[in-house]
């Protein structure tokens, strides 16, 4: 009887702290998109714009005022860039191998989280359409993840993470192409080079006939 009644209390229990913390997780959210208007989200949704806008057409100058002074990008690759001239140094450099443009676009709804009136927490999904040198082109599925602080009645990005999958990973897959190319491409150079060697010393070596 008494392992019954301690049994139903340890149940209980359960129940209670699992509904507050339901209450918990619920309302901060709630609370902190309540105190948030319409004109806000719209702010937010004008920096993103520029944020894209700046990448697709490479003129950082742009999205400069919309970063925050300590902020962080991380890259597909897991490079870290915390100024601007870097990251556009890096991005520039995309384009000095086989690709010749890239262009970027979001997919499906944004999730946005607003841990305070003036943090917001962003995620959704993003496709690169990667152009290439050879005319062939190739799109990338992206994750990303953003976070926004108010700063000064501006929303800035405080930090931006990428992330694709690296097994579908097109500027992968033409680079391995690439190399395969250039493999065997250099196996039959080889081969004419070596046949080239070998017929020209056998003309050398080739005895002489005396005539009588």
């Amino acid at each position: 009887m008494m392992k019954h009644r301690w049994a139903s209390i340890y149940k209980c229990t359960q129940l209670l702290w699992s509904f507050l913390l339901v209450l918990v997780i619920w309302n901060l959210p709630q609370s902190a998109l309540a105190d948030v208007n319409p004109q806000e989200i719209n702010a937010i949704i004008r920096t993103r714009d520029i944020a894209l806008q700046a990448l697709n057409t490479r003129d950082f100058s742009k999205i400069q005022p919309y970063l925050h002074p300590n902020f962080t990008i991380t890259t597909v690759d897991n490079q870290i860039f915390h100024k601007v001239p870097e990251f556009e140094k890096y991005w520039n450099q995309q384009f000095s191998n086989s690709i010749k443009d890239i262009k970027m676009q979001l997919k499906g709804d944004t999730l946005r989280t607003f841990l305070t009136p003036e943090i917001d927490v962003a995620s959704g999904e993003a496709i690169a359409s990667f152009s290439f040198k050879d005319g062939k082109a190739a799109d990338m599925a992206l994750r990303w993840t953003a976070v926004l602080q108010k700063l000064q009645d501006k929303w800035t990005i405080q930090s931006l993470h990428f992330s694709s999958n690296l097994l579908n990973n097109p500027v992968l897959n033409a680079a391995q192409q690439l190399g395969r190319i250039l493999a065997v491409a250099a196996g039959v150079g080889g081969f004419l080079l070596g046949a080239a060697t070998m017929l020209l010393l056998r003309r050398r070596t080739k005895p002489r006939t005396q005539r009588i």
